[in-house]
């Protein structure tokens, strides 16, 4: 795709989910646009999900458990905990995250645990991108999301071990 074709993508879909953000920005603010403001929304939700599993896939290494392992694979589905678990090193997690963030929170179902994924993944990507009008338009496109601060640079280095996880699964 070409720039000027994914500039236009980014503005459309930013004008669909943040209308009055959007009428705020740039044409330069957009051409520093993450790709990733580009996808379609079903594609900005799997990406925020993996996001969310990589930046917790230190603690999910120490699920041993059964169920708590069954409930992770049923929320990731099974190629991507496949291909999370064999993943021989992750950073540790990112200074200033919750501390009950290296159990994660008690949940009961599938559904709820990719939500919390999804709302740390959403954390993940919106913190990749410098504050000001683009990052408010790129929230309000994102959706809920997991109330962490964390370094611009580690959710970056998040962002692109989720990318290059998933070119390996692709592959």
């Amino acid at each position: 795709m070409t720039e000027r074709r994914l500039r236009a993508r980014i503005a459309r879909h930013l004008l669909d989910d943040a209308p009055a953000e959007a009428r705020t920005l740039s044409w330069s603010q957009l051409d520093a646009a993450p790709a990733w403001l580009a996808l379609e929304r079903a594609e900005l939700q799997a990406l925020a999900l993996r996001c969310g599993s990589v930046l917790a896939a230190p603690a999910l290494r120490l699920w041993i458990a059964g169920p708590l392992r069954e409930l992770a694979r049923s929320a990731l589905g099974p190629t991507w905990w496949r291909a999370l678990r064999s993943t021989p090193d992750w950073p540790p997690l990112p200074a200033g995250l919750p501390a009950p963030l290296a159990d994660w929170p008690q949940v009961g179902t599938p559904e709820e645990l990719a939500q919390q994924f999804s709302e740390a993944g959403c954390a993940v990507l919106l913190a990749g991108v410098p504050h000001g009008a683009l990052r408010h338009a790129a929230s309000r496109r994102l959706g809920p999301m997991a109330a962490w601060v964390m370094p611009q640079a580690t959710a970056l280095a998040v962002l692109g071990e989720t990318l290059a996880l998933q070119q390996r699964v692709a592959a």
